[in-house]
């Protein structure tokens, strides 16, 4: 009988991290973060019950953030997790151990990702009781849970893969956290604006021909360039994907959380309805991107982490 082939790095890392004190440290840790926010849901609950006008809305904000929150902590808990993983062994010198051995880089890599993911995700999973107490009240189901779920660990893969990637990149391990954080602070900050200053000069250049009579007096339409399809830029952003993909389990959407009644931004985004299937499909596409970045970083940092490749590029210079 073949024996199945089994990642040697992924084994030791994870027999290693789960009898470590720390992982049950950062799970307390997460729970009691989350905690203000459950007490905060039960409070609206008595005082909503009280007055008996307890409606289902109170449940998706509860949801809304509840998910947010969790996100946020996992931006600032996951580099700290990932971003020592390939550092750690050339800090201790072991790293040339791992390279004499049958294992190829990108195994050592995947072993080394999959291990921190793997632990984020236990550390998440650790949440759900928190998460499920919507189910109480009904209105959200199982599988529109788990599917937002799955929006969030594509999300934890990507912010992970930037951890390993600086770790691979760097020979110290505080150079490769603060790289990271910089990097993920400046990915998710960049990715949440861009489109929005696109649309926003877009429309801004539709409004300088829409009143220029000298020179445009034959245009009509304030919009003449199509500006809203530009908002699918931000397929980039994983906060973006969790808040749509919370959208279509609970029914939000932009009207519903009032951008029409903020500088009148719904005017200029006609055409992001649910009948559009260019923005009912925004989470799957944001998906796909996330996993294509997270793969492409990966293999990247084997390629550092090759010593033939890293001979070749000295004798190069």
């Amino acid at each position: 009988m073949k024996k199945t082939k089994r990642n040697a790095v992924l084994f030791k890392e994870m027999t290693v991290d789960m009898k470590k004190p720390k992982i049950l440290i950062i799970m307390l840790l997460i729970n009691m973060l989350l905690i203000p926010v459950v007490l905060g849901f039960f409070l609206a609950i008595y005082i909503q019950g009280n007055s008996g006008e307890l409606g289902y809305r109170i449940l998706a904000n509860y949801f809304i953030a509840m998910m947010f929150t969790e996100a946020g902590i996992i931006a600032f808990i996951v580099p700290a997790v990932t971003a020592g993983s390939v550092s750690l062994e050339k800090e201790r010198q072991t790293l040339d151990v791992l390279l004499t051995t049958r294992l190829t880089t990108w195994e050592i890599i995947k072993g080394k990702y999959f291990s921190s993911y793997l632990t984020i995700v236990l550390l998440v999973l650790s949440t759900m009781p928190m998460m499920s107490l919507v189910f109480i009240y009904g209105g959200i189901g199982i599988w529109q849970m788990i599917y937002v779920f799955i929006v969030l660990y594509v999300y934890i893969a990507m912010i992970a893969s930037f951890g390993v990637f600086f770790s691979a990149l760097t020979k110290n391990t505080v150079a490769s956290v603060v790289l990271t954080y910089i990097f993920t602070l400046s990915y998710l900050v960049f990715t949440a604006v861009l489109p929005w200053i696109v649309v926003g000069g877009i429309e801004l250049v539709n409004l300088m021909i829409y009143e220029d009579h000298k020179y445009f007096n034959f245009i009509t339409d304030q919009h003449l360039i199509p500006s809203d399809y530009f908002i699918m830029l931000g397929i980039g952003n994983p906060f973006y994907a969790i808040f749509d993909s919370i959208g279509h389990t609970i029914g939000y959407s932009i009207e519903g959380i009032g951008i029409q009644g903020v500088n009148s931004l719904g005017e200029i985004l006609p055409h992001t309805s649910d009948k559009n299937i260019v923005f009912r499909m925004f989470t799957p596409i944001s998906m796909v991107f996330q996993l294509v970045v997270t793969f492409i970083l990966l293999k990247i940092s084997a390629v550092f982490l090759n010593p033939v490749k890293a001979k070749k590029n000295k004798k190069r210079k």
